[in-house]
């Protein structure tokens, strides 16, 4: 069984017409929803979708789903990435754990080879820790249940109330409040997880947002800022332009061009 971490549902029934004489079911999950993952059966594949989502949200779903495996007594599967020929961030894929990749559009003949090997690895993976004697997975999970564990819920509970508070002025001190920890703590956690601090995580989503926002929406710019949070629309374009390169009304017209080529 391998689970496909993308929110395009198509992946997963591509992926399994194009295995042949496989026996490996795809399962689609959500990538944004990995806190609600049932873990009664463990995947022997995690298949990544890198081409729709965030380098950070990767990386994050990874370490997660990692811990939560050893945490639950099982040998955690292996990672693969989708990606496509724009991608530009493969070697920190490796980087960061993952195994392989794959490339879409998919070709069967890569997608056997590539499946096939990984699968076969992981296998005899498996068997080496189940017959190692020095290092188990019970040893690792009593050495780092308790504080793998509080980190993970911090970050969810810390990402889920910046999801909910985009558009507000956050101050540190308050969230340590709600989150029952300190302003060092939280940013090591976040530094060791997503590789940046709480605001830089924020203020990343924050741009995000905004880019979703000028594509989709009629608002102006003004609309758009205070939506992220921005009171003043000159400090939300140099933030933007940070991530983006460009202003958010030049963004927003060479979307609009390129819709229309």
């Amino acid at each position: 069984m391998a689970w496909v971490l993308s929110e395009k549902p198509t992946y997963s029934i591509e992926l399994q017409e194009k295995l042949l004489n496989g026996d490996t079911l795809f399962l689609q999950k959500s990538i944004h929803h990995i806190s609600n993952l049932q873990f009664r059966d463990t995947p022997n594949l995690v298949i990544i979708d890198a081409i729709n989502n965030d380098f950070e949200l990767i990386n994050f779903t990874k370490n997660t789903l990692t811990f939560r495996f050893i945490l639950q007594q099982k040998t955690p599967p292996e990672f693969i990435a989708i990606i496509n020929d724009e991608y530009e961030r493969k070697k920190q894929l490796f980087d960061i754990g993952i195994t392989d990749y794959i490339s879409f559009p998919f070709i069967s003949k890569e997608i056997n080879y590539r499946i096939k090997h990984i699968l076969q690895s992981e296998k005899n993976i498996r068997n080496t820790y189940k017959n190692n004697d020095h290092f188990t997975e019970k040893r690792y999970i009593e050495l780092n249940r308790h504080s793998i564990d509080s980190q993970l819920i911090m970050i969810e509970k810390c990402i889920a109330h910046l999801n909910d508070a985009i558009s507000e002025d956050v101050k540190l001190e308050t969230l340590c409040r709600i989150l029952g920890t300190n302003r060092n703590k939280l940013n090591q956690v976040f530094k060791a997880h997503l590789g940046m601090t709480v605001f830089e995580w924020l203020r990343k989503q924050r741009m995000h947002k905004a880019a979703e926002l000028l594509e989709t929406s009629s608002l102006n710019i003004v609309q758009i800022a205070e939506k992220v949070g921005y009171m003043d629309s000159n400090n939300f374009s140099t933030a933007f332009k940070r991530i983006y390169h460009n202003c958010p009304s030049q963004f927003r017209k060479q979307f609009k061009s390129s819709m229309q080529d």
